[in-house]
């Protein structure tokens, strides 16, 4: 394989790859990663990294390619890890096509074109610059190009890939961040509350112990007290902990006395009231439910002096915070410096008609380009 000849085509390269993960409409294309994985493994492979898939479910491999340190001893120059991820959203109901990456009035159109393939183009073309051109003979940093599987269901592929062991000295998870640095983020923690009944005819039902109006008291809870509290335990830079009931269901019919009801919780946590804590007060306030957790993951907060993150930052437009969720989480919470970055608006995440602009596109690969060359050539150091 050859590498594209431009960015534009890089991308569009990209986004005519389906690649919806499992779970969502895939608009007719075959889901899952393995297409976009295999061809992300053929891009770095022509650029002369050391490559390795590796699946971590079925048909849903991560990708990692190595571009080893040229100027020093690459057994001890810092590593440093590009994330993107390889997973989009579905793209049923999408107003323009989703694979046809459409070019118009300076944007890119198509599922993935901001999220999260704009970006990850962006870092690709970024790395090939740099390791083509003669200053890499001196680089004394180890570039890891580390694409991960299941990002949009709570970052499967990066918690594999560090169950592995990987490590970096820093982690750039490639998100739509408008080029700022997204240093710290809210964790993730849904739960589902249970409440259990006795089933009876609508007719007695007294002979019936009612499981919606169990779930009641529990519902007013998180309205009146639950909610606002942890509303109240704000973070200084990330806000407070939120609190949103996303689903309710029970009853089995009109005329059955509904033996179980059921709600999903979504809460958004923060360093200084962590997942743990939240889920012992809801377990608190939901005494005598069931309450089972569906997915968590842990909020972060990076120190702003940190020496990567201040390299990064003064390539792109300063630094920023947000309240959701990234392959960054996942590597904090192993022990990897990490924060968000990339080309494009998350307003656009997800959206009918998911676009990238061009100019944004391109101002994210001279970024990056910076980025890497600069801490190649001079990689930061702590000071204290």
């Amino acid at each position: 394989m050859n590498f594209p000849e431009s960015l534009p085509v890089l991308l569009t390269d990209l986004i005519s790859i389906p690649s919806v993960g499992p779970g969502y409409d895939p608009a007719g294309s075959e889901p899952g990663e393995a297409r976009m994985a295999a061809h992300v493994a053929e891009l770095l492979r022509a650029l002369g990294a050391e490559v390795a898939v590796t699946e971590v479910s079925s048909g849903r491999p991560n990708v990692v390619g190595r571009f080893p340190a040229q100027g020093v001893d690459a057994a001890v120059a810092p590593m440093v890890a590009l994330v993107p991820h390889l997973d989009t959203v579905g793209a049923g109901g999408m107003t323009v096509p989703p694979f046809a990456a459409t070019r118009a009035e300076g944007r890119i159109y198509g599922r993935g074109a901001c999220d999260t393939k704009g970006p990850m183009a962006a870092a690709l073309w970024a790395l090939a610059e740099w390791w083509r051109s003669p200053a890499a003979k001196d680089g004394r940093v180890t570039w890891v190009f580390a694409a991960t599987m299941g990002e949009e269901e709570m970052s499967t592929g990066a918690s594999a890939l560090c169950a592995t062991g990987f490590r970096a000295d820093f982690a750039i998870a490639l998100e739509p961040t408008g080029l700022e640095v997204v240093h710290a983020e809210k964790g993730v923690l849904r739960l589902w509350v249970e409440a259990r009944g006795r089933a009876a005819h609508a007719s007695t039902p007294e002979r019936g112990v009612n499981a919606i109006y169990r779930m009641g008291a529990f519902l007013k809870a998180c309205e009146e007290r639950l909610g606002p509290e942890l509303a109240r335990a704000a973070h200084p830079r990330l806000g407070p902990v939120s609190l949103n009931v996303g689903l309710i269901e029970g009853g089995r019919a009109l005329n059955v006395v509904p033996d179980v009801c059921r709600v999903g919780l979504d809460l958004r946590t923060h360093p200084e009231l962590p997942n743990a804590a939240v889920l012992e007060r809801v377990r608190a306030e939901a005494a005598g439910l069931d309450v089972t957790v569906h997915k968590d993951g842990p909020a972060y907060a990076l120190e702003r002096g940190h020496p990567w993150l201040e390299a990064l930052a003064a390539a792109g437009r300063g630094t920023a915070v947000a309240p959701w969720f990234s392959d960054a989480n996942v590597f904090n919470a192993h022990g990897i410096p990490a924060v968000a970055f990339g080309p494009g608006g998350i307003a656009q995440a997800h959206t009918e008609d998911e676009y990238i602009v061009e100019a944004e596109l391109a101002a994210g690969a001279e970024a990056l380009g910076r980025f890497i060359a600069e801490t190649s050539a001079r990689p930061p150091v702590r000071t204290s």
